[in-house]
């Protein structure tokens, strides 16, 4: 429902101008900005938990979806122990709200997202991007995440999606 100063049109021509940009590769229609990632979520029932909830033997992960999003990564910050040198990567990734529901997916923390040749797990998510400040122009989801050990992840590369 548009407000008293932003008129349906011109949420219609907004969405119109973002989704050009990004791309959708359900449709398989490039974008100008044409970032995919893949993003794997948790598959509660197959994962199995000890005592204390937790997961006891890794997680397990569903078939990943491949999503057009905004990455913004910090630079690598290494750090060197007695085992070797550790990669450590924060990033944000900005999906388009409408993009996901057409995915038929809801980012959670501790989900997986595939990208650069790394595996980032989603450790935030923040949804209040909202258009001339409505709850029901809510534009974006923006998931802040954090390069994992691939080990810990167990998705094989090949895998797909």
């Amino acid at each position: 429902m548009p407000g008293r100063f932003i008129r349906s049109k011109d949420l219609n021509f907004f969405d119109t101008v973002n989704k050009e940009l990004l791309g959708n590769p359900q449709t398989s229609k490039d974008g100008i900005i044409n970032q995919e990632v893949i993003v794997y979520k948790v598959s509660v029932y197959e994962t199995e938990t000890n005592l204390y909830g937790e997961a006891s033997q890794g997680k397990r992960y569903q078939q990943g979806v491949k999503l057009t999003c905004l990455i913004e990564a910090e630079d690598f910050d290494f750090e060197t122990n007695e085992f070797g040198p550790n990669a450590n990567q924060n990033a944000t990734f900005a999906f388009l709200r409408q993009q996901l529901i057409d995915a038929d997916y809801v980012p959670d923390m501790g989900d997986v997202v595939e990208w650069n040749y790394g595996f980032f797990e989603i450790n935030a998510i923040n949804e209040n991007q909202l258009i001339a400040g409505m709850q029901e122009n809510n534009h974006s989801v923006i998931c802040t995440a954090f390069l994992t050990d691939p080990t810990k992840v167990g998705i094989a590369r090949s895998r797909g999606y």
